[in-house]
C-alpha cells in the first residue's frame, strides 16, 4: 500500500515532547501516528482469558457485562473478578480519552 503525506495542526508543546519521547525510543513519529489511526479506524483487541487478538468490530457484544465476546472462547468480561473488571474499565476509559472526546 502507497503512503499518503499528512500534514496536522497539533499544540506545539505536544509536538515537542512527543518528537524527543519517539527519538528516545528510536520511533518515528509517522509511524505512531500511523498506528494510532489504524487503531482508530479499525481497533483490535485481546481476549480476557485466552488471549486471541480480534476485531472489535467484528465481534459481538455481552448483554450482561457490555464487553466484546471472543469469537475463539466465547469470553468477555464477565470472566473477570470484580478488580479485573475495574481494571478493563479503566484501561477503555483511557483509551477513550485518547481517541474521542466523548466519556465512557
Amino acid at each position: 500500500m502507497s503512503k499518503k503525506k499528512l500534514t496536522l495542526t497539533i499544540s506545539g508543546n505536544v509536538l515537542a515532547r512527543a518528537k524527543e519521547k519517539a527519538k528516545n525510543l528510536g520511533l518515528s513519529l509517522s509511524r505512531i501516528v500511523e498506528n494510532a489511526l489504524d487503531y482508530f479506524s479499525e481497533p483490535k483487541v485481546y481476549c480476557f482469558s485466552c488471549g486471541f487478538r480480534f476485531s472489535a468490530g467484528e465481534a459481538d457484544i455481552c448483554p450482561r457485562c457490555g464487553w466484546y465476546k471472543c469469537p475463539s472462547c466465547g469470553a468477555c468480561a464477565c470472566v473477570l473478578g470484580e478488580e479485573g473488571v475495574r481494571v478493563a474499565f479503566y484501561m477503555r476509559k483511557t483509551l477513550m480519552e485518547i481517541f474521542s472526546s466523548s466519556d465512557v
